[in-house]
Formats: structure tokens, sequence, C-alpha cells
């Protein structure tokens, strides 16, 4: 059974998974390079993602996962 690791702060607007969707289609997969970041900091979390979501972007400074619903999670950003 799937973990829920959304958190209030990463939910996001139905505008900006539309927007995530036409650049996820586009783009290549950030996965890999996500869980090899968050797993020096993060561990547990890149677990999760490794778990949890089946493709990553990058987009405006914010990595984004989609889960098993196709629904987009802001997961970790640099400002």
């Amino acid at each position: 059974m799937k973990r829920n690791i959304i958190a209030t702060d990463n939910l996001i607007s139905q505008e900006l998974q539309k927007t995530l969707n036409q650049i996820a289609a586009q783009a290549a997969d950030r996965k890999d390079e996500l869980m090899d970041l968050l797993g020096n900091e993060q561990p547990g979390k890149s677990h999760l993602v490794e778990t949890d979501y089946g493709q990553c972007i990058w987009w405006e400074g914010c990595y984004y996962c989609q889960d098993d619903n196709k629904q987009w999670h802001r997961v970790k950003c640099f400002r």
C-alpha cells in the first residue's frame, strides 16, 4: 500500500498541475537525479520519492513529482 506523503504546503493548484503535465510530456524524467540529491541530505525522503512517485521533473527552481493518481507534488525547491 502506498504511503501518502502529501503535506499541505506541497499541494499545488490545478493550473500548475496542467502546466506540469505539459512540461512533463517534453522533459526528461529527473527522478534519479532527485533521489541522488535527497539521498545525502534526506535519505528518508529519497526513499519515499523512489517508492511513491513515478516521474519527477524540474521547473522554475523546484522538483515536482507525479504520483500514481497523476497528481503533481512539490518535493524540493531551491530559492
